[in-house]
């Protein structure tokens, strides 16, 4: 009852118009390989344990008010929380080097007792920065510095989930630019940063907050030919088919991307706990994808929520369904019981 509590308090904090107030500081984590800037959240009074909290696809990154409201709600009910800037993800670049980083950010500070004490970490994450650190966790020597995983809007199988949101007549046109401005490239003849440029244009007036629109001055100084291009690929369903399947056949000898981002091959290498939370509604990366995560996963290291009260990698949930809202908490709670730091056995 203690975490499930624990979590209720976290819910609630998540939907507060004014997030709670925590010690916030801004930090760089140095590895052998990289310096990434990161924001630590302090909770007051003693640590339950140290959580690695990675934002999604969003050109605010770890500043994303919304994101920054899951990590100040967990240190606010006891946690640490380090939440680290990766650049490419704020460019909405999907690369394998993203595991790369999430692995060396895992162990670090897993080895500084600074910042995680008991030597082993938890991870929370959404959509394909869920994905991620599930990549990552695979690793052996990665996996054992993990306590736990929360994952919202998680994808298990790159190929359908990417065909999903590419040919989908319910798939998400934010998503599917996002997957258009890092594959069309493997569908032309060479480099085209015109379309490129539109691409990214669209995919950054449909970002949370974004004020100021790009895409329409961005159009009218590519040419003619590209602009064709670009319309077709937002609006003709049976032209971004055709260009989707000349991606997934081009990407195989000069990428395996689709390799390298899967996700259910590598689910049997983990020994975490692993919590998978997702919306029915999610229109970016389908709800059977989590089905599919669970059946994948140990009975009795995983816990899978289905739930109508959040909307694709977000927090978001109403008081109108109290069933519903108890499914999330134990969600959550599954995630914060197995996150604690351990008790030292008396000698």
């Amino acid at each position: 009852m203690k975490y499930f509590w624990k979590a209720a308090k976290f819910a609630l904090h998540c939907q507060l118009p004014t997030p709670p107030k925590v010690a916030e500081e801004e930090i760089t984590v140095k590895t052998d390989q990289f310096e990434i800037p990161a924001i630590l959240y302090t909770p007051k009074g003693k640590s339950c344990g140290t959580i690695l909290a990675v934002n999604g696809l969003a050109y605010l990154g770890n500043k994303d008010p919304r994101f920054a409201a899951v990590c100040r709600s967990a240190a606010a009910v006891g946690y640490t929380v380090i939440s680290p800037l990766l650049v490419e993800v704020t460019q909405f670049r999907i690369r394998k080097e993203t595991v790369e980083k999430i692995k060396d950010l895992i162990l670090h500070i897993s080895s500084d007792k600074k910042y995680c004490p008991d030597q082993k970490l938890s991870y929370i994450a959404p959509s394909f920065s869920g994905s991620m650190g599930l990549i990552a966790a695979s690793d052996p020597e990665v996996g054992k510095k993990i306590s736990s995983i929360l994952t919202i809007g998680a994808y298990c199988d790159v190929q359908s989930t990417l065909d999903y949101v590419m040919t989908s007549d319910e798939g998400d046109e934010y998503g599917r630019m996002i997957l258009l401005y890092n594959f069309v490239k493997y569908a032309l003849k060479s480099e085209n940063q015109e379309l490129e440029f539109a691409l990214k244009a669209c995919v950054l007036d449909g970002s949370f907050s974004r004020e100021t629109l790009e895409l329409p001055t961005v159009l009218e100084n590519i040419s003619a030919e590209n602009k064709e291009v670009f319309f077709k690929l937002r609006e003709d369903k049976s032209f971004r088919e055709k260009i989707w399947k000349e991606i997934v056949a081009n990407a195989g000898s000069q990428s395996s991307f689709l390799q390298e981002l899967q996700v259910k091959d590598k689910l049997h290498l983990l020994d975490c706990h692993v919590s998978i939370v997702h919306g029915l509604g999610d229109n970016v990366v389908p709800a059977k994808e989590a089905v599919i995560l669970k059946e994948n996963l140990p009975r009795k290291k995983s816990k899978l929520v289905l739930t109508p009260l959040i909307s694709h990698g977000d927090v978001g949930i109403s008081l109108a369904q109290l069933p519903a809202i108890y499914d999330l908490v134990q969600g959550f709670a599954f995630f914060f019981k197995n996150a604690k730091v351990k008790e030292k056995k008396a000698a």
